[in-house]
This record gives C-alpha cells, structure tokens and sequence, in this order.
C-alpha cells in the first residue's frame, strides 16, 4: 500500500470519527444541556398549570423548596422561575456534598488516630460514623481506659461537635 492511499484512508477514518462524535454530542445535548436535563424535568412536574413558574403550592412537592421557597425566590416576585429554581436546588446539593465530605474528612481523622493511639492501635473492632460533626463510636474493647480514650481522642478532633461513646467491654 502506498503513502498517499494510507494518509487517504486516515483521513476518511478521522473525519468519520468526527462526524460521529458530532452525531452523538447533538443526540445527548451539550454538557449544559445535559446538567440541566434533571432539574428540567423536576421543575416541569412540579409545574402542573404549565405556566412555566412555581407556585409556592407547587413547589410544596419538593421536599428541598418546599420549605425554603422564600430563599429559593431570589427576584421576591411569589413565584420560583426555572433558573431560580435550578440554583436553589444545586446549591442545596453542593451543601449535602459538602457537608459529606465534611463529615467523611472527620470520620477518616478519628479512625487515623484512633490507630495512632497506644492504647487502642490493635483494636479493629471500634466502628466511627459521623454525620454532621456528630461522631459514633461503637464496638467492643478491652478495657474502661480504652472507653475513655476512643472518645477522648474523638472529641479532640477539628470538626467533631459531639460525641456519643457506644463501645462496650468485651466479654
């Protein structure tokens, strides 16, 4: 095969691949386009006289607005468009995230300490879960002193803003 019949044949390859891409990025819609499609469809379920806004009735339904559709009607007009309440639903999901992370950043620093510790490093049985600041232990150890410092340890972490000792002593 010669040269030309070869870049020839990468081109046709090239431009198929692109116009298939073309095809399949006009099929799904922009990454915009795609991001919304959710929120679109939510609001639009919500939306049952089809007005293209929510009433504070309709947004009633949604367990985020319905309670917070006065900080979700950012214009103050008594009614939530498709963009407000696009934003105030992101926002509240990059709260949930943010506040997961939170509490998954102090899980994983009590547990790292908790290992750290003399005391209680060979203990694998001690269980930590948080959710919002609020810190779980639970599980079984040795000893009152082991009881005692697993939530002494625990409290001493940034970002814990309580403690519930649930451990139990063996045997």
């Amino acid at each position: 095969m010669n040269i030309q019949r070869i870049k020839h044949y990468s081109l046709a390859s090239l431009m198929l691949v692109m116009m298939l891409t073309a095809h399949d990025a006009a099929a799904f819609g922009t990454l915009d386009d795609q991001a919304k499609s959710p929120l679109t469809a939510s609001f639009k379920s919500l939306d049952k006289n089809a007005n293209g806004t929510l009433s504070r009735e309709e947004s009633s339904h949604d367990s985020d607005i319905g309670d917070r559709f006065d900080h979700a009607d950012f214009n103050n007009d008594g009614k939530l468009s498709e963009q407000e309440y696009a934003d105030s639903k992101s926002r509240m999901q990059q709260a949930r995230v943010q506040s997961f992370l939170e509490d998954s950043t102090v899980t994983a620093k009590v547990k790292t300490e908790l290992l750290k510790d003399n005391g209680i490093r060979g203990l694998t049985t001690i269980s930590v879960e948080t959710h919002h600041g609020h810190v779980i232990l639970s599980g079984f150890v040795d000893s009152e002193e082991q009881i005692r410092r697993a939530a002494e340890i625990a409290s001493g972490i940034r970002g814990v803003t309580s403690v519930k000792n649930s451990l139990v002593l063996k045997g």
